[in-house]
């Protein structure tokens, strides 16, 4: 189990600093994810899971892999199915988008279209379905648009002690 203070250690280490192929160091980007949720919804399962959405690509897993590996690391440092399965859920959110909304392809960034194929491609029509029926799909689309606005490498980065609460409170809900 971990802490919250844990969490903003690990969220601390220089890896993170790398940009993966974006134009921010993913810490970055981590940060105005959360930020956005958290502002959209002030739901602190929902901010910690865009806070925490990519760190699967930190430690070295593939474009298909990182979801499902921050979904296990997520559920390892102690926070709730709903925020692991979030994690979990983002890149087939993506794929969803890619399949049903014919203006969302435009609105990828060039590297998040770029890993789109090894992610699997658009979602395809029999998996459609079983996603929607997820009782995660509505957040997993939040998540997945927050995730497509927070790339602006202008915008500073926010103080990582600053989501020590929204952490700290979503440990504790999932005791």
């Amino acid at each position: 189990m971990g802490s919250a203070r844990s969490v903003l250690e690990l969220l601390g280490e220089p890896r993170l600093l790398g940009t993966f192929g974006e134009e921010l160091p993913l810490i970055d980007h981590l940060c105005q994810t959360a930020e956005v949720l958290w502002h959209d919804s002030d739901d602190s399962e929902l901010a910690v899971a865009g806070l925490l959405h990519d760190l699967g690509w930190s430690s070295g897993s593939t474009e298909a892999e990182h979801a499902s590996d921050g979904l296990r690391l997520a559920l390892a440092l102690g926070f709730s199915e709903r925020v692991g399965q979030l994690i979990g859920l983002h890149v087939t959110a993506k794929r969803y988008l890619v399949r049903t909304d014919s203006r969302y392809w435009g609105r990828l960034s060039r590297e998040s279209r770029a890993t789109l194929v090894e992610q699997g491609g658009e979602l395809g029509v029999d998996e459609v379905g079983p996603f929607e029926a997820s009782p995660y799909f509505d957040d997993a689309i939040r998540l997945r648009l927050a995730d497509d606005m927070a790339k602006d490498p202008s915008r500073p980065r926010a103080q990582l002690e600053s989501f020590y609460p929204i952490i700290a409170e979503a440990l504790e809900s999932a005791q």
